[in-house]
């Protein structure tokens, strides 16, 4: 029996109407799943949590969603290496490590993505010294598109090198992850000037463990967060007022602020001027890694990220603030600077050169095109790859320019899903 069903994206930016949808609860219900929709002739995208800005998953056929494979499958605390079934979130591996007094080495800023979701778009940290989260992968398990299954590890070469695949070689049912001890962070947080963080951007990233930039549009200041390993004791200091910054103002105020901002966009400058002042101050807290990697979930805006090679990070910075003003923009939101090891991934943003990731952020429609047409033709000079789930605008003929092993990707691809079970609109437009 059909089970319609109506997927949103958690930007609201895409939505579609899959006439049937599954959720299987183990392995072989993946395999019989795929075996059905080959006999039949259907197409098969696999959802995790929709964080997402584009219409990757999107599709009017089936639609996979792996809530239910969500368990720990093994974990050894000797190896520190742990495997989970594909749909496990992220918040709740940290916390099974954790209480094994383990952790993952790298994350990015939210953790309510899928395991799977998050290798497969090439989701990444913000440190120069650990590479996107997909390296941190020992094997997957992957059931391809003649309802094979697949144990993919290093020594399988290229198609190892393919697990950055956007789900379009079939569906991921369990991942080992290589984790480290327990650590915690000391986060340190203070202004600099725009001048000062052009400066000293790539020696702040390359002498910390982990390194970002916040900036505000039309202000003269950002803020940089510095990371490191520490085995001082716990400081989270005014616990209360963090509490409320998590829970209260981060949901509710700023919403409000965007709001108002939307409403009338000649206030924008001074809106960001003040929530500079506000928010940008130095700070300094200690605590278990993920709660500090991890920042709360944020209202909901557009996002565009792209990685270019770390040296131009300075440039770029400079470019985009320079776009902003001269095409007389009001931005709402902010701008994120982040940087990322480099890496094998046939379709990772950041194969083969160490990478910066400009994310440029944005609440409302009015000037988002404008603001993404400039943003862009900034990106493109410097060579720069889109992040596959944030927004981008451009055909398969760019895609082809910037990932040279695209073509041996293709012929994976073509092997393993011969029928195009797991090709969107999405996969069509951008890598086949």
């Amino acid at each position: 029996m059909d089970n319609p069903h109506v997927f949103v994206n958690w930007a609201r930016t895409h939505q579609s109407l899959s006439e049937n949808y599954f959720q299987p609860a183990s392995e072989a219900e993946v395999v019989e799943l795929v075996a059905r929709a080959k006999s039949e002739g259907k197409k098969i995208r696999v959802v995790g949590t929709g964080h997402s800005w584009y219409g990757i998953v999107c599709t009017v056929e089936w639609l996979v969603k792996l809530d239910r494979l969500n368990s720990i499958v093994t974990i050894d605390t000797e190896s520190k290496q742990v495997t989970v079934q594909a749909g496990m979130r992220l918040k709740e591996l940290n916390e099974v490590l954790a209480e094994n007094k383990l952790a993952l080495q790298n994350l990015g800023s939210i953790s309510e993505q899928s395991v799977a979701g998050v290798i497969s778009t090439a989701t990444h940290g913000s440190s120069v010294h650990h590479g996107i989260m997909a390296t941190q992968l020992l094997a997957f398990t992957l059931v391809d598109g003649n309802g094979v299954t697949h144990k993919v590890m290093p020594e399988d070469g290229d198609m190892w090198r393919a697990r950055v695949s956007l789900g379009s070689l079939g569906i991921i049912t369990e991942v080992t992850l290589q984790g480290c001890e327990a650590f915690d962070l000391r986060e340190e947080a203070y202004p600099l000037t725009v001048q000062e963080l052009d400066d000293k951007m790539l020696d702040l990233a390359r002498e910390n463990e982990f390194f970002k930039i916040w900036w505000f549009p039309h202000v003269g200041v950002g803020q940089a967060y510095t990371y490191n390993t520490t085995t001082d004791k716990r400081m989270n200091h005014d616990g209360f007022m963090r509490w409320l910054d998590d829970n209260f103002l981060a949901k509710y105020v700023f919403t409000l602020i965007l709001a108002i901002g939307k409403a009338f966009p000649t206030l924008v400058p001074y809106i960001n001027r003040f929530i500079r002042i506000l928010k940008f101050n130095k700070e300094v807290r200690i605590d278990r890694s993920d709660r500090v990697l991890n920042v709360p979930m944020p209202p909901i805006h557009d996002e565009m990220e792209w990685s270019i090679a770390m040296e131009d990070a300075p440039k770029a910075f400079k470019q985009v603030r320079e776009m902003i003003e001269e095409r007389k923009l009001k931005v709402n939101f902010l701008l994120e600077i982040r940087f990322v090891q480099g890496d094998d991934c046939m379709l990772s943003p950041c194969h083969s050169r160490d990478s910066a990731y400009i994310g440029a952020y944005h609440a409302g429609k009015k000037g988002w095109k404008e603001y993404v047409e400039g943003f862009e033709e900034i990106m493109l000079k410097l060579d720069g790859r889109p992040h596959w789930g944030k927004h981008f605008t451009f055909d398969k003929a760019a895609i082809k320019s910037m990932y040279p092993d695209l073509p041996k990707f293709n012929e994976i691809r073509s092997k393993l899903d011969p029928d195009n079970l797991f090709v969107n609109d999405f996969i069509q437009s951008t890598i086949i």
